[in-house]
C-alpha cells in the first residue's frame, strides 16, 4: 500500500495515550498510526522531528458573519483557525428572520465555497416557531444542537432575542429525544444583571471591571442551576456553554454524578485573563464578562480535575470597536490562532496538564457532546485525517494580524502549531495558510440520507 500522507517521526498524542510514531492517510482518513517502522511509503512524507501529533482541534464555538459579510469571514476566519491548528469549527448562529431551512441551505453553501477546513452549525432560538421547527430542521440538517441566550436586555447591542424558562422547556423537550440532541444555554440572570447594571452605570464608571461588577458570578451561578433543574426534569442533554465562574465545573460533575447529561465549555479568555489587568480597558469587553483571580484559579482546577469536556473560543470578528462607552460597546474577541499555544502555555507548561488532557478537552470531549466521534477528534483508523504538528519549544510574541479584538497580543507563549491538516489536505504549513485550501472545507451537520 501507498499512502497519500505519512506523518513519522513524531510524538503522536490522543486522549488515550502516547508513543513514537506517525500516522499514515489514504484519501483524506487514517489508515494508519504505529512505529515509524511499520508505517507505509507515501506521495508525501513529512519528518516531524519529534514535535507532537495530536488530532486537529475541534472548536464547538464561534460566531461568524455578524459584522463582516457571512461569506468573507468564512475564508478569513477558517484560515486564522488553520493557523491555530483548528481542524473543524462549529458556529453558534442565529436566524431572526424566519426558518431555518433555506437559511440553513444559504450558509452551508457559501461555507462550502470558502471555508479551507470543516464546519457545522448549532442554531440559536430567536423565536417560538424556531421551537416548533426542530423536528423540520433535524430532517432538513441533521443539526441537533439549539442555542438560548440569557444575560442580554432586549435592547442589546448586538441584537440577540433573549430567552425565557418557557422556551428552555419547551426546546428541551423537544431535543431530548434526539440521538445527539443537545441544548446550550448562556447562563447569566438577566433580570438581576439588569438591576445591578443599574446602579454600577450610575457612578459613572467606564473601567473593565465595572462590566463584570454589573453581572457578577452569582448571577451565572444561579442560572446554571436552573438550568440544570430543568434538564433534570426534562431528561435533556445540556451544555453550560462558555462558562466563567468555577462553580460551574462543581455543578456539573455534581449533576453528572446524579445521572445527568450535563458537561462544561469554557473559553480560553476566562482562563488567561481578569477584567482587572491593567493593560485591558472596555474593548476587552466578553458577554459574559472575564472575571476576577479568584474565579480564573478555581476554573483551572475544575479543568485540571477533569470536569470540563471542552474549550471553544467564541471566537467573534467585530469590526473595530470604539472604545467610546462601555455599556454600548459591542462585546465579543478572537482567538482562533492563540487558543492552542493558550492552553500549552498556561495549561501543560505552568500548571502540568498532561497532553492527552489536552486533547481530551480539544479535541475528543467536543466530539463526543455533538455526536462527532469517532469520526473526528480521534486518531483511530478511518477517521478524518484531521492532525495538528505542534512545536513544544517555539516561544514567540502573540501578533494580530486580522479581524477583531485580540487581547493577547505582546503575550509570550510557547507551543506552536507548525503543520495543520484537514482530511489528510496539508492546509498550513511554514506559517502560510495553502491558497488552494479555500472551498475544500465540508459542512459537518448534515441530513442522515446524506453521507
Amino acid at each position: 500500500m501507498q499512502a497519500d500522507l505519512v506523518i513519522r517521526n513524531a510524538h503522536v498524542v490522543d486522549h488515550t495515550g502516547e508513543f513514537h510514531g506517525g500516522v499514515a492517510v489514504v484519501g483524506g482518513k487514517i489508515v494508519m498510526t504505529g512505529k515509524d517502522s511499520t508505517l507505509p511509503s507515501a506521495k508525501r512524507t513529512i519528518d516531524a522531528e519529534g514535535r507532537s501529533l495530536m488530532p486537529g482541534v475541534v472548536d464547538t464555538h464561534c460566531h461568524l458573519g455578524v459584522a463582516y459579510p457571512y461569506e468573507e469571514d468564512m475564508r478569513t476566519e477558517t484560515a486564522q483557525a488553520a493557523r491555530g491548528g483548528i481542524t473543524t469549527i462549529f458556529l453558534y448562529i442565529r436566524n431572526k428572520l424566519g426558518s431555518y431551512l433555506p437559511f440553513y441551505d444559504e450558509r452551508r453553501a457559501l461555507g462550502e465555497a470558502n471555508a479551507c477546513i470543516d464546519f457545522g452549525f448549532h442554531f440559536g432560538i430567536q423565536m417560538e416557531d424556531h421551537i416548533r421547527e426542530i423536528p423540520q430542521i433535524v430532517e432538513h440538517t441533521g443539526v441537533q444542537s439549539f442555542k438560548l441566550y440569557f444575560g442580554y436586555e432586549p435592547d442589546n447591542p448586538i441584537g440577540i432575542v433573549p430567552a425565557n424558562d418557557g422556551w428552555v422547556y419547551a426546546t428541551m423537550m423537544q431535543v431530548r429525544n434526539l440521538p445527539k440532541g443537545v441544548v446550550s444555554v448562556h447562563c447569566e440572570n438577566t433580570e438581576i444583571a439588569r438591576w445591578i447594571k443599574q446602579q454600577v452605570y450610575a457612578t459613572g464608571r467606564q473601567d473593565l471591571g465595572a462590566y463584570t461588577e454589573s453581572r457578577p458570578s452569582f448571577c451565572e451561578v444561579e442560572t446554571i442551576k436552573r438550568m440544570i433543574f430543568l434538564a433534570e426534569r426534562t431528561g435533556c442533554s445540556l451544555q453550560l456553554v462558555h462558562t466563567s465562574v468555577g462553580a460551574g465545573p462543581d455543578l456539573a460533575a455534581e449533576a453528572r454524578a446524579k445521572g445527568l447529561d450535563v458537561t462544561v465549555e469554557t473559553c480560553p479568555h476566562y482562563l488567561t485573563r481578569t477584567c482587572y489587568d491593567e493593560d485591558l480597558d472596555m474593548t476587552a469587553k466578553i458577554s459574559p464578562p472575564l472575571r476576577d483571580e479568584e474565579q480564573k484559579e478555581w476554573l483551572w482546577r475544575g479543568v485540571l480535575a477533569g470536569k470540563v469536556n471542552s474549550i471553544g473560543s467564541d471566537h467573534v470578528p467585530f469590526l473595530p470597536k470604539k472604545a467610546e462607552d462601555l455599556w454600548t460597546e459591542f462585546p465579543g474577541v478572537v482567538s482562533f490562532p492563540w487558543e492552542l499555544p493558550l492552553l500549552i502555555t498556561h495549561g501543560v507548561i505552568n500548571r502540568g496538564m498532561s497532553l492527552k488532557d489536552l486533547v481530551r478537552i480539544n479535541s475528543y470531549g467536543p466530539c463526543r457532546r455533538f455526536g462527532f466521534y469517532p469520526r473526528k477528534g480521534s486518531l483511530e483508523p478511518g477517521t478524518d485525517a484531521d492532525l495538528v504538528l505542534v512545536d513544544l519549544d517555539e516561544e514567540r510574541e502573540v501578533v494580530h494580524e486580522g479581524h477583531g479584538t485580540c487581547i493577547y497580543e505582546g503575550m509570550m507563549l510557547k507551543g506552536w502549531p507548525v503543520l495543520t491538516v484537514s482530511n489528510g489536505r496539508v492546509v498550513f504549513e511554514n506559517g502560510e495558510v495553502d491558497d488552494s485550501s479555500y472551498g475544500k472545507g465540508s459542512c459537518v451537520t448534515r441530513p442522515d440520507g446524506e453521507a
